[in-house]
């Protein structure tokens, strides 16, 4: 009896580290997602100043908490494919404006190539985090059709700005990246968790700058809190179908360097543009599935007469919602190569940035 007694101990005992090494065994394979949040808006970007080959992702970051993989959808512009802005399919026209608050009407808004569509890159790999930081390790990327296998590394800084919304920071990489800003949440990434536009306008808020940008071979970090932010609000006119905004900024910083040819009638250029009130017009659009917006600005200088066809500022976005589905900004990124006509890669514009309240 005394050796059945000790049989069925053991077993016992045995039973039980079994199920505390099951038990253990399922944790660790079981982590979390970044601050609790599994899907994150991101914006991303690898600039130099040695050569014009800038370029850009912009898209959505998944976590899986299940099995620590992570994946990432996005769109990628590289200003050495020349990625020359497109219509986004929006038109602005409203018809309901009081005197000088309205941006020309019947404007098509433009967006960056690809944007109108589904993201034309794919990344997947896994994370882990420690410390207040996650690691991620990309594996496989599919970029326009074409799937490699991969070994790119990043870290991120994670942080919690405020209840329900989740900030991530690029710390370092191990390959070109420069700049990289994310900010994610448990609300879906689905088209019915987006903001419309009539909710955008309906309460004046500043949305914080913070990211990098790239222009005349010089990077230039922007620091939230520190350079700037968009304000939107009752201030900004709704187009009559409500699928975009628009804004007229007064004294905005318009160069007649930018207008004005020079010759004889640079004065007088340079002198209609203090006397038009120095304009810069705002449209943003809501022309676009899933969380995607885009909003371009333009001199009124440029074109008295119609809408300006050239060198516009394009930035496509993507909206930043977070776990009680309450609209906060956007993460975005300029893609504004010159379109002059003799171009100077130079003089453009590319940036990886966020805008949130």
């Amino acid at each position: 009896m005394g050796r059945k007694r000790l049989r069925v101990l053991a077993i016992v005992v045995l039973s039980v580290l079994a199920s505390t090494l099951l038990v253990g065994a399922s944790q660790a394979r079981t982590g979390s997602a970044p601050s609790g949040k599994q899907n994150w808006v991101v914006s991303v970007g690898g600039f130099r100043t040695d050569a014009d080959r800038n370029y850009i992702r912009l898209g959505y970051l998944v976590f899986n908490p299940a099995d620590n993989t992570v994946a990432h959808n996005f769109w990628t512009w590289n200003q050495a494919d020349f990625p020359a802005p497109v219509n986004s399919g929006d038109v602005y026209y409203c018809g309901d404006w009081a005197p000088g608050s309205n941006p020309r009407n019947n404007c098509p808004i433009k967006t960056a190539p690809g944007f109108t569509g589904e993201p034309n890159g794919h990344f997947t790999g896994t994370y882990a985090e420690n410390s207040g930081q996650v690691a991620i390790t990309w594996t496989k990327s599919t970029v326009n059709g074409t799937t490699t296998t991969v070994n790119l590394a990043e870290t991120w800084a994670v942080s919690e700005p405020r209840p329900g919304l989740g900030r991530l920071q690029l710390v370092s990489d191990d390959y070109s990246i420069t700049s990289g800003i994310a900010y994610g949440s448990n609300a879906s990434l689905a088209q019915t968790s987006k903001a419309p536009m009539s909710s955008v306008r309906a309460t004046q808020r500043s949305y914080l700058l913070e990211g990098q940008g790239v222009n005349r071979r010089a990077i230039t970090n922007w620091t939230r809190g520190g350079s700037g932010a968009l304000g939107v609000g009752p201030g900004w006119n709704k187009c009559d179908d409500g699928s975009c905004l628009g804004f007229v900024q007064y004294d905005s910083g318009c160069a007649p360097t930018s207008c004005c040819l020079p010759g004889d009638g640079y004065e007088a250029c340079a002198q209609k543009i203090i006397d038009t009130g120095d304009r810069r017009f705002y449209y943003l659009s809501d022309a676009f599935g899933g969380r995607r917006n885009s909003y371009e600005f333009w001199c009124e200088c440029l074109s008295y007469n119609g809408c300006y066809l050239g060198n516009s500022h394009v930035r496509p976005l993507l909206q930043v919602i977070d776990d009680a589905g309450a609209f906060q900004g956007w993460v975005g990124a300029e893609v504004s190569p010159d379109r002059s006509g003799s171009r100077d890669p130079a003089g453009e514009y590319y940036s990886s940035f966020a805008l949130v309240a």
